[in-house]
């Protein structure tokens, strides 16, 4: 560990580029979401009125992720310098810190924090400093724990195939952090880098000790997707690799059995949840143009956060829906049926359905509840309000105005959910 007086820089901000992984119009990308014809049975929705506004800050551009303390703070990660905002349980501004750069106390690539809050603050994963720094006491000296290269090389912690996102999952399991180990790289070809990445080893990883031991490989412990999987004029599927700690376990999503398999701190099985019929096996060219949209507009415009117009828009989706090629069955194989997975401390686990009639592969309103003993139903977010963090009776996250002006927000969620 190290400790240096927490640097508080004035550089120069630096926008985060996408993912440089090239795109191609006919990429088939599609798996099953939630029916769309089922009636949404027991289902809650939650309006603007029922959020809460934390508060805000200048420097907020786009909010990447989000730590909740258990004293009430709150920590967001920022696309830009200074990566890193904070609150306090009454809203009111901490500081904002982190500069762009590689000097000894900047970050290289902030990848997201810490889930669970390790020693009660907020860390973060800096993948090319290749540490976890703790970002949650400014005005304390600089604090970073330095992952061990020769079982942990640089580069291997990856994310999940998100290639408009630069984060990492990690987590807290106990007093170790779950760490992503994957060495997939575009020498092999980018399928099979792909493969390599969504099968990634789970490790163990004590920072007060710099052991690193595995807990599960997921190629191994759930069903292989990939020997039912035909790729059309060279696509790769846009599957997410979806795991979280609920409840003091690993839950990891089998896409082939759409169940969240259970494990132990150990790698040893815990009785698996089956869910809900996804009810997609099909989807039109158009359908797959607009989920595939958001990534074929950042090849196109370079960045995440530039928009092309309204016209050019429309333009782009009929283009791609004229390119993309196979049937609908193949199309709707290239999918993920979910986008994104989160528990809460005690094991309530959350997943969002793909939107197929909107927002595509970062996903709408409805969010999947899922308890603990496999009931679930349907949950329906406030409009524009981007979840991250979820407790047993609220979610965290940044709700965004008109202009897409960010602030940090909750929503209570307890008294709507019998």
């Amino acid at each position: 560990m190290r400790s240096r007086a927490c640097k508080k820089g004035t550089g120069r901000p630096r926008r985060r580029r996408v993912a440089g992984w090239v795109l191609v119009v006919s990429l088939a990308s599609c798996a099953p979401d939630l029916d769309r014809e089922a009636p949404e049975v027991g289902s809650v929705s939650l309006e603007t009125t029922d959020v809460h506004v934390v508060g805000t800050s200048e420097a907020l551009a786009t909010v990447l992720d989000m730590e909740v303390l258990p004293d009430g703070r709150i920590w967001v990660l920022n696309s830009l310098p200074p990566f890193f905002v904070g609150f306090d349980a009454d809203g009111e501004s901490i500081a904002a810190h982190g500069e762009a750069g590689g000097g000894p106390e900047e970050f290289q690539w902030p990848a997201g924090f810490v889930v669970g809050a390790p020693q009660g603050e907020a860390w973060v994963l800096d993948t090319r400093r290749h540490g976890l720094v703790r970002v949650s006491t400014p005005d304390e000296p600089w604090t970073e724990v330095d992952i061990p290269g020769a079982e942990l090389p640089q580069g291997t912690v990856q994310g999940g195939v998100d290639l408009m996102s630069p984060i990492v999952r990690t987590a807290r399991l106990g007093d170790e952090i779950v760490l992503p180990h994957s060495t997939g790289t575009l020498e092999s070809g980018l399928l099979s880098m792909v493969e390599t990445i969504l099968k990634a080893d789970l490790v163990r990883f004590d920072p007060a000790t710099g052991e690193v031991e595995p807990v599960l490989s997921i190629g191994e412990a759930v069903e292989d997707p990939f020997p039912a999987f035909t790729p059309t004029e060279g696509g790769i599927p846009l599957w997410k690799r979806l795991w979280a700690v609920c409840g003091g376990h690993l839950r990891v999503y089998d896409r082939v059995r759409n169940q969240l398999r259970g494990f132990d701190g150990t790698g040893q099985e815990r009785a698996p949840i089956t869910l809900p019929p996804t009810g997609l096996s099909e989807v039109t060219p158009q359908e797959f143009a607009r989920a595939i949209f958001p990534l074929r507009q950042a090849e196109i415009t370079g960045g995440a956060g530039d928009r092309l117009s309204e016209e050019d828009s429309l333009r782009l989706i009929r283009q791609v829906a004229r390119g993309a090629e196979g049937t609908a069955a193949q199309l709707a194989a290239y999918l993920p049926p979910f986008v994104d997975f989160r528990c809460s401390p005690s094991g309530t686990m959350w997943l969002r359905p793909i939107d197929l009639d909107g927002a595509g592969l970062t996903g709408g309103r409805a969010w999947l509840r899922v308890d603990p003993d496999g009931g679930s139903r349907v949950m329906m977010l406030p409009p524009r309000f981007d979840a991250f963090r979820f407790s047993e009776d609220r979610v965290f996250g940044v709700v965004r105005d008109e202009l897409d002006v960010p602030s940090v927000a909750w929503v209570a969620v307890g008294a709507r959910v019998p």
